[in-house]
């Protein structure tokens, strides 16, 4: 399964509470050409390296898990 701009836009925004544009340090007019053309290779490979994988299983994980530590700590 291949991962998406939506799929990364959505886990930024989970996750770190950000958007694309803030993740990566480019213009709102950048991240709207990627979602509406296609989203570059590089930056794939850099949404990899940081977060250390590409499987969306392991990222859905990591965005609930957290979110439900979080929970329980200020519930």
């Amino acid at each position: 399964m291949k991962i998406d701009v939506d799929f990364i836009e959505f886990y930024i925004k989970k996750k770190y509470k950000q958007k694309l544009e803030d993740y990566f340090g480019v213009t709102k007019s950048v991240s709207s050409a990627w979602r509406n053309t296609s989203f570059p290779e590089k930056r794939l490979h850099e949404f990899v390296y940081k977060e250390g994988t590409q499987d969306i299983i392991e990222l859905l994980k990591r965005i609930y898990e957290t979110k439900k530590l979080s929970n329980q700590i200020n519930p």
